[in-house]
């Protein structure tokens, strides 16, 4: 349910013939306006809304999507925004809005006792305001939900204390759902979108999270131990619980039966096909170089393949390794051609182009006209990613895979007391990867052994260990926001800007604040979270700090990700 209505009547003046006004104790109650409603109902919102709103920030055509190099646009709507990072003004009212629906379960889990209840809450409230802070930097947290108590202008909390109350929420969450009697406070399996009212792997995402966030705040450790938090013991106390298999990962599927519980690029969610998007050929290089299997889930070959072994088009049938079948013309390069062609059967769209150039990239002085902004020279994702529901398409909240890679990078890094060591654990998160995605271990092709072995993959090899792990996190994270906060933070994978960057030759750190509400204390509290912020050279001399290139406290005093 979005949105409880409660129905009050105020009388200012009572009369009743043959009665006094002074016993009246009936209340004129509407029976179509609930006045309490059923937690369950409300969970099923929180959970599916902050699903909804997580998996759109890394879609296709968003601005995390060009900025982690998963996609670009093949034409000009939208370039300047997804290929140049000409990022506006972002709004945050979706996420209140679901923390207040969160804050009625909250409150009332409280006040029966119901500590599943409380200890999902507590969850999901550290993962939504977490999404806030992770993209915003301060933000309202403590006064945020105050309307109850006529709190309307809510201040911006400093960052560190954000995290401060999320790790101390989650491990709250942690104490309460380890003793949940399941049979004693139940939750409807039905109602519970994630983990079908399994309290056991609640506790495995709170904890999970834990590590998240501990990582997350790795280069701020000093800071946050000032205000009473030890980040190290924080990650060493969470990592007794968390996720281990893929089976724990917290996953929203999509039902594809109607437009609110079906995939962003379905048709009933999409008048168009979303051709115009195309895959980065940052990370298609780098699949087709690892010969990933990977890349045959989520990309699809050029219809028109250049090929200077044959005289004229020529057709060819393409099988992926998967068995899907693919109709290629093979192409001759065109005589006088003085534009550069790729002869690859997956070729990505180079970052940061005009989308003018997008236009014609790799098409070889081909002027024959094409449909529906599909390019036959570029490929596209795959066909999945058009469909209402698709197995290989759904919300990962967190999985199995990001766990195992935090645990490599703690390992490796050696002060948090992980068990096992960093290889261990970071073929642990390949192979989870693999196993999200259904590759399947039988065939040749897809043996995870002979992939490992590959230098450019396995741990052992690399030079800089810590770049090979981010980089395999980078792919697992295929279409999420978690790798452009692991690249702020590591500046790992080195992702390298195009011709057409707005603001320079790096990417963009930060979402802007949503365009300010004009009431005297709101431009007060708003002033003091700007001015909190660290200009970077990329800012425009005379622009606002409130800017996608300047610096949040989470990132001050870092030379990363530059």
């Amino acid at each position: 349910m979005k949105k409880l209505y409660r129905i009050i009547f105020v009388w200012s003046s009572c009369f009743f013939m043959m009665s006094s006004c002074d016993h009246i104790e009936d209340i004129n109650v509407s029976p179509n306006n609930a006045e309490e409603v059923s937690s369950n109902y409300i969970l099923t919102y929180v959970l599916t809304e902050t699903s909804k709103a997580y998996y759109n920030l890394g879609k296709e055509g968003g601005n995390i999507f060009s900025a982690m190099q998963y996609g670009q646009r093949g034409d000009d709507f939208n370039a300047l925004r997804v290929n140049s990072y000409d990022w506006s003004p972002e709004p945050w009212s979706n996420y209140y809005e679901i923390l207040r629906n969160n804050e009625i379960i909250y409150r009332k889990s409280v006040e029966d006792e119901h500590d599943f209840f409380q200890g999902i809450a507590l969850v999901m409230r550290s993962f939504t305001f977490g999404i806030i802070t992770d993209l915003y930097g301060d933000c309202p947290y403590s006064e945020s939900l105050g309307a109850i108590d006529e709190v309307y202008f809510p201040k911006y909390d400093e960052q560190k204390f954000i995290y401060k109350g999320i790790l101390e929420d989650l491990r709250k969450a942690n104490e309460l759902l380890k003793n949940v009697d399941a049979a004693v406070h139940p939750i409807s399996p039905s109602a519970d979108v994630i983990y079908q009212g399994d309290p056991g792997k609640w506790r495995k995402f709170a904890n999970s999270l834990r590590l998240r966030y501990s990582m997350r705040l790795d280069n701020k450790r000093a800071e946050m131990n000032a205000i009473g938090i030890d980040v190290t013991e924080e990650f060493k106390d969470a990592s007794t619980f968390v996720f281990e298999s893929g089976g724990d990962s917290a996953i929203m599927e999509f039902l594809g039966v109607a437009d609110y519980n079906s995939a962003p690029g379905g048709a009933l969610n999409s008048a168009s096909q979303g051709l115009g998007n195309k895959p980065c050929a940052t990370i298609v290089d780098k699949l087709v170089a690892l010969e990933d299997p990977r890349l045959d889930r989520w990309v699809l070959p050029v219809l028109r393949q250049w090929d200077d072994s044959v005289t004229e088009d020529t057709p060819a049938n393409v099988v992926n390794i998967y068995g899907e079948p693919q109709d290629v013309t093979l192409v001759p390069p065109i005589a006088g051609n003085e534009q550069p062609i790729d002869y690859s059967l997956y070729v990505g769209l180079p970052p940061g182009l005009a989308g003018s150039d997008a236009l014609i990239y790799n098409r070889g002085g081909d002027t024959n006209p094409f449909e529906d902004e599909r390019s036959p020279y570029i490929s596209i994702f795959h066909d999945r990613y058009r469909e209402d529901a698709n197995e290989y398409v759904n919300v990962k909240l967190m999985t199995f895979g990001e766990v195992e890679f935090i645990l490599a990078e703690a390992a490796l890094k050696g002060d948090f007391g992980v068990v096992g060591s960093a290889e261990e654990h970071f073929q642990n998160g390949i192979q989870a990867s693999w196993d999200d995605y259904g590759v399947e271990l039988a065939t040749e092709n897809n043996d995870f052994a002979t992939y490992y072995a590959n230098p450019e993959v396995n741990l052992s090899s690399a030079v800089d260990k810590l770049e090979r792990i981010m980089s395999q996190k980078w792919i697992s994270h295929w279409l999420s926001i978690e790798s452009w906060f692991d690249w702020r933070r590591t500046g790992y994978p080195d992702l390298q800007t195009g011709p057409v960057t707005l603001y320079g030759d790096e990417l963009p750190i930060r979402f802007m604040y949503p365009s300010p509400n004009l009431d005297p204390k709101y431009l007060d509290n708003y002033s003091a979270a700007v001015n909190r912020l660290e200009k970077t050279p990329y800012v425009p001399t005379g622009q606002s700090g409130d800017h996608s290139y300047s610096k949040m406290w989470l990132l001050q005093g870092s030379e990363n990700p530059w």
